[in-house]
């Protein structure tokens, strides 16, 4: 049973320390987090989808932000509804966030957002859906990262393939970057802090030209390698690797997700 004194979270600014404190609350919380349970206990009475096209989620609170509804997105797949519960609570829970009402869009919800408070808001989510101890823990066990590892996860977690592999890349220990892309051109890309070199393309690039990603069809549990040239900014330092290593799978319109790796010299 989740648990949640909000007195303790009352003076906590940052997503992370938020999250971390629902956490120590609740030890044992259950995987997939019940995102809707927090909520509720949160003082969020009415959690209900809304069929529009272009709406996203929102949130109306009342003034002193202690009783409030989320709205998400009745179109949306299920893991992106969570997602968007979990930012619209980020925004009801987080201090400086004072407005009383938010209307979020796709943009806001996900990796292009460039507000402050919606980057916040998309914190929150991610480290409340996906804990970084619990996911931790779990990489620790699966050793060297994979697709199919994002995917395993991505079904413990009752998250998107999206929002799991960039944070299977964050809190890795292992040299390995995603690239998110459409119709072969890039979208943007995630680097694990281990992943010291330099990725040679960019948002708006077109997928390397020698790169198996470039593929219609792809095996996701297929590994290739390829010259880093064609992946990684050359320098003049003597431990870049020669090669990377390679994993596409390939999503539906155009969608694909590429995982680079390499070993460090």
């Amino acid at each position: 049973m989740v648990q949640l004194n909000l007195i303790e979270l009352a003076d906590l600014v940052r997503p992370d320390q938020l999250v971390a404190e629902i956490i120590r609350q609740n030890p044992n919380l259950p995987i997939p987090v019940p995102i809707e349970e927090i909520a509720r206990l949160s003082g969020i009475n009415r959690i209900e989808a809304f069929s529009s096209e272009g709406f996203e989620g929102a949130l109306i609170a009342n003034a002193t932000k202690s009783a409030g509804a989320i709205f998400f997105s009745a179109l949306s797949p299920r893991p992106r509804q969570r997602f968007t519960i979990g930012h619209e609570l980020g925004h009801f829970l987080l201090p400086w966030h004072r407005q009383t009402s938010f209307s979020c869009t796709a943009e806001d919800i996900g990796g292009r957002a460039n507000k402050e408070w919606e980057i916040q808001a998309n914190q929150f989510a991610a480290e409340l859906l996906m804990p970084a101890q619990l996911v931790k823990n779990k990489l620790h066990s699966l050793k060297d990262p994979e697709l199919a590892h994002i995917v395993q996860l991505r079904d413990q977690f009752g998250t998107s393939m999206e929002m799991t592999a960039r944070r299977l890349v964050e809190l890795s220990e292992y040299a390995c970057a995603v690239v998110f892309s459409k119709d072969n051109t890039i979208r943007y890309a995630v680097k694990s802090e281990y992943f010291v070199e330099r990725l040679a393309v960019r948002k708006g690039d077109r997928l390397p030209t020698k790169s198996p990603s470039r593929q219609s069809a792809t095996d996701p549990d297929e590994w290739f390698e390829i010259d880093s040239h064609w992946w990684l900014t050359e320098s003049s330092s003597s431990n870049q690797p020669e090669s990377v290593y390679e994993q596409t799978l390939v999503q539906e319109n155009g969608h694909k997700l590429t995982l680079v790796t390499y070993d460090p010299e």
